[in-house]
C-alpha cells in the first residue's frame, strides 16, 4: 500500500474530519509531531490538516519514479478543490511513504508550497458536500479536453497563481499574472488582438451556460487583463487598479474558476478543432483588423517605408 500525506492550509469545515470516500482530510492535532518527522519539516502545526489518500499501485508516472504518477494525481486532487469553489486551500507539504515504510518528501514547487499558508479566505466545506464534489471531480477528469495540452498549461499557471499571496495593498499581486497566462492558454491559441479574445470569448463561454450577460463579463475580464499588463510591463500598480482588485477579489476567483471549467469541458482537445471553436465564440472582424493596420501605418516614421508598405499593401490588395 502506498500513502499520501500533504499538509493542507486555508482548509476549514464544521468538523474535525471529512471523508472524501477516495482521500480524507482531518485537523493534525496531536499527530503533530510524527508529521514533523514524516514530512522532515517543523513547518506543521497542530491547527493545520492533513489529507492522507492511499493506493493500492501508484498510477503510471515518470519512468524510474518510486511513487510512480502519486504526485501528478495530488495535484490534480488540488486543482479540482480549487476549482470546486473559491477559497485559497494550500497543500504546502507532500510526502509519500511506499509500501517499504520508506518516505519520499516533495520538494516545494510553483503549485505546492507555503508562499500563500495563511489566507484569510478560507476554502470551506462540510461531511455533506462530498458527494457534490465527488460528482464534480468525476464530471471534470471525463472531459474531452482534461488531458489536454493546452490545458496542462492552463493548468500550471493557475495552480500556481493560487499558491501565491495575493495583497494588492502590499502590491503582492503575481496571481493576477498568472491567471490571466492561464486565461491565455484556454482561449487564445493565435496571435493579436489577445485582449480582445480573451475577454469576449470568456464572456461568451459563461454566457452560453447563462453565468453572466456576455459584455459585462467581456469587461470585467478586459479590465483584469489591462491589470495584468501594467504589472508585467514594469508600470506601478496605481491606487485605482489597486483598488478595484480589493473590492472584486471574490468575482475574480470566481470568474476564473468558470471559464476553466466551461473551457475544458465545451472546447475541444486537438489545437485545429479548438482553434475553430474560439472563432465561433469570436473572432476580431476585417474592421477590427484595418483599424490595427491603420494604427500601426501611423507609427511609421521613416517616408520612404510608408511608401514602400503602402507599395506592399497594394501588392497584397489585387490578389
Amino acid at each position: 500500500m502506498f500513502k499520501a500525506l500533504i499538509v493542507v492550509r486555508n482548509f476549514g469545515s464544521n468538523t474535525s474530519a471529512v471523508d472524501f470516500r477516495e482521500f480524507s482530510v482531518e485537523q493534525i492535532g496531536s499527530k503533530f509531531t510524527k508529521l514533523r518527522e514524516d514530512l522532515s519539516s517543523l513547518d506543521v502545526n497542530p491547527d493545520d490538516w492533513i489529507l492522507e489518500k492511499h493506493y493500492l499501485a501508484p498510477p503510471p508516472g515518470p519512468p524510474g519514479s518510486p511513487a510512480g504518477g502519486i504526485p501528478n494525481d495530488i495535484e490534480d486532487v488540488l486543482l479540482l478543490l480549487r476549482l470546486f469553489r473559491p477559497g485559497d486551500i494550500s497543500f504546502t507539504k507532500q510526502a509519500v511513504i511506499l509500501p517499504s515504510g520508506h518516505v519520499l518528501v516533495q520538494f516545494p514547487y510553483r503549485a505546492m508550497n507555503d508562499l500563500n499558508s495563511y489566507s484569510n479566505w478560507r476554502f470551506r466545506i462540510e461531511s455533506s458536500e462530498c458527494a457534490a464534489w465527488e460528482t464534480f471531480a468525476d464530471h471534470l477528469r471525463q472531459s474531452q479536453s482534461w488531458k489536454s495540452t493546452w490545458f496542462a498549461t492552463a493548468k500550471r499557471f493557475f495552480l500556481s497563481g493560487g499558491a501565491k499571496e495575493f495583497n494588492p495593498n502590499w502590491d503582492d499581486v503575481d496571481r493576477i499574472a498568472d491567471y490571466a497566462t492561464a486565461l491565455e492558454a484556454s482561449l487564445v491559441p493565435e496571435n493579436g488582438f489577445n485582449t480582445r479574445r480573451m475577454s469576449q470569448r470568456a464572456g461568451a463561454l459563461l454566457a452560453q451556460q447563462g453565468l453572466g450577460e456576455m459584455d459585462e463579463v467581456a469587461r470585467f475580464f478586459s479590465k483584469l487583463y489591462g491589470i495584468r499588463s501594467q504589472i508585467v510591463h514594469g508600470g506601478t500598480l496605481g491606487d485605482k487598479n489597486r483598488e478595484w482588485l480589493i473590492d472584486n477579489y471574490a468575482e475574480i476567483e470566481l470568474r476564473m474558476r468558470q471559464v476553466l471549467k466551461a473551457a475544458v469541458i465545451g472546447l475541444p482537445p486537438n489545437k485545429d478543432d479548438r482553434r475553430k471553436a474560439l472563432s465561433n465564440l469570436y473572432d476580431p472582424t476585417d474592421d477590427d483588423r484595418r483599424k490595427s493596420v491603420v494604427r500601426s501605418f501611423g507609427e511609421i516614421k521613416s517616408k520612404h517605408v510608408r511608401g514602400s508598405t503602402v507599395s506592399e499593401i497594394a501588392v497584397l490588395a489585387e490578389r
